[in-house]
């Protein structure tokens, strides 16, 4: 599960023009050698501050993403921003695949593995010496910040930018999930009616879960689910950003994160999923350097 060992993990470095690529093998093996090789782009700083940055589901954003590990490491922060399992060079050999494709099951190992590389960056700046580590997540990778921020109490602050919580509301309202539902109701191993009465059980779940060990009894979409970990983020360590007009992160699932929170400071970007960034990527990187910059704890 998450909490795989890490500690035989080593790195390798190559020197790039404006930062180094980090490369590593994944502790958390999916059996694919590409996907396994575990990749991260270090933009370093002049600050004993550092971030994991988390992008997106998908390949299109990863390229325009750079602009906050970028910006963040002008502002002192040394910024490492991981490529996700299933994505970029890290792309099965077996080109049907992709993170959302096959079984809940099989989409639950490959969080895992995304939070095991995720916490196996958190051990690199740890080892720079790093004495904060912060992480942003946008989108998709907000879900996987979210795990991280909950089982790793060396992250310090988290910046959450247009993400959610509750696969019942992304399942079946994001316009980014529409292959899952074709193949949920193709095999006919769920369907909108199911889910519903599956996830009535889901706050209680939410409100009970206290260690990784209960997640041995709980359905597997319930698994990955960032707000089923939300309750143990600090809200006053916690910022986000939704977009009102998004239509791959629904309302619903992005209040439902923040209400498990506990309603952490949070902006409401007069945007859809892709022009949040668009729009508002200074303010966001404003906002964010603020915020990481703020010692309110």
């Amino acid at each position: 599960m998450y909490n795989i060992s890490r500690k035989n993990v080593t790195f390798e470095t190559i020197d790039k023009c404006d930062h180094k690529e980090i490369s590593w093998n994944s502790a958390f093996s999916s059996n694919d050698k590409n996907v396994d090789n575990g990749k991260a782009l270090l933009f370093q700083g002049k600050s004993n501050e550092s971030l994991v940055f988390v992008h997106g589901l998908g390949h299109r954003n990863f390229e325009y993403l750079k602009y906050y590990p970028i910006n963040l490491s002008k502002s002192g922060y040394t910024t490492m921003m991981l490529v996700l399992p299933y994505h970029l060079d890290r792309m099965p050999q077996n080109e049907n695949i992709s993170f959302l494709s096959g079984t809940a099951s099989d989409i639950e190992k490959r969080f895992y593995q995304s939070v095991v590389d995720t916490l196996t960056c958190v051990d690199y700046l740890e080892n720079l010496g790093m004495k904060k580590i912060h992480i942003m997540g946008f989108s998709f990778g907000g879900m996987i910040s979210t795990i991280s921020l909950a089982l790793d109490k060396r992250i310090d602050k988290g910046i959450l930018v247009v993400t959610g919580g509750n696969f019942e509301y992304i399942t079946w309202k994001s316009i980014a999930t529409k292959v899952l539902r074709i193949r949920y109701e193709d095999e006919d191993s769920c369907n909108i009616e199911r889910c519903h009465e599956l996830h009535k059980k889901f706050d209680i779940s939410a409100r009970s879960f206290s260690c990784i060990e209960d997640l041995e009894n709980l359905p597997s979409c319930f698994r990955y689910d960032p707000s089923l970990f939300a309750k143990d983020l600090n809200p006053n360590k916690i910022l986000m950003f939704s977009a009102i007009f998004d239509p791959f992160i629904p309302q619903k699932s992005s209040k439902d994160l923040w209400n498990k929170i506990n309603k952490p400071k949070r902006y409401k970007l007069p945007s859809g999923h892709m022009t949040s960034h668009l729009w508002f990527k200074k303010f966001i990187l404003n906002k964010t350097l603020e915020f990481v910059n703020y010692n309110q704890l």
